[in-house]
């Protein structure tokens, strides 16, 4: 049975501080991978913090460990731009997204 996981990203050692999101090198790839996750529906939500100093991701895994796998073969965790730090399984008690406008 799938479970909801959170993911904290952190910025690895090829991330320029300088640049946008969308313009820090391997974009490209990671926008695509992440994009397959998503139309897959793996990935439920996901995007950078305001601050600069990361991202979460919230996916349907078998367990954190299989949610860790699946960032391994990010293009950006492969080449240390942005990786995986802390994954926790999340049990959802509320839930208003159907709701939000």
């Amino acid at each position: 049975m799938k479970k909801t996981i959170a993911v904290f990203l952190r910025r690895g050692s090829q991330w320029d501080p300088e640049l946008p999101v969308r313009e820090q090198a391997y974009w490209d790839e990671h926008a695509r991978f992440m994009d397959a996750l998503f139309e897959a529906g793996t990935v439920i939500l996901g995007g950078p913090f305001d601050d600069g100093s990361g991202s979460m991701v919230i996916l349907m895994a078998e367990s954190a460990e299989a949610a860790r796998a699946i960032f391994r073969e990010d293009p950006w965790e492969r080449q240390d731009v942005l990786v995986a730090g802390e994954v926790k399984e999340w049990t959802i008690f509320l839930d208003a997204r159907s709701k939000a406008h």
